[in-house]
């Protein structure tokens, strides 16, 4: 068997399950959908072959309780990407359709050395109570 070992790459982001700060409900299937869209859509501008584990979850914060996916991509030894920095901006790219797509307000994404938030405004979900 052969092995193949690279430098370690993580990312993962969290979308909602719900359009917006409404009750409308995003299937796992619909979000699959989209998320091999936006996959075709930066391969088609990068190059660049993402592949995304998805796994079900809840966020839960002040009285939001949102059923939600996780997207976790690694730097994946079959398709590596030499540059980190356009791993991590195709990423980022798929990102900002999924949101825009499934009508998400905000996602963070969690890179191993930065954090970073898509918001497209500063409204918050009204069930989070302070």
């Amino acid at each position: 068997m052969k092995r193949e070992s690279i430098k370690t790459f993580t990312a993962q982001f969290t979308l909602g399950l719900k359009a917006g700060y409404t009750e409308r409900a995003i299937s796992i299937d619909e979000l699959k959908k989209v998320l091999t869209e936006a996959q075709k859509h930066v391969f088609n501008e990068t190059s660049i072959k993402l592949s995304a584990k998805v796994t079900a979850c809840d966020i839960v914060f002040s009285g939001q309780d949102e059923p939600s996916a996780e997207l976790q991509f690694i730097q994946y030894p079959k398709f590596p990407v030499e540059d980190e920095e356009k791993l991590k901006a195709a990423i980022i790219q798929l990102a900002s359709l999924m949101v825009d797509k499934l009508e998400q307000n905000r996602t963070v994404i969690i890179f191993q050395d930065e954090t970073v938030m898509f918001e497209k405004d500063v409204g918050i979900d009204p069930k989070i109570r302070f």
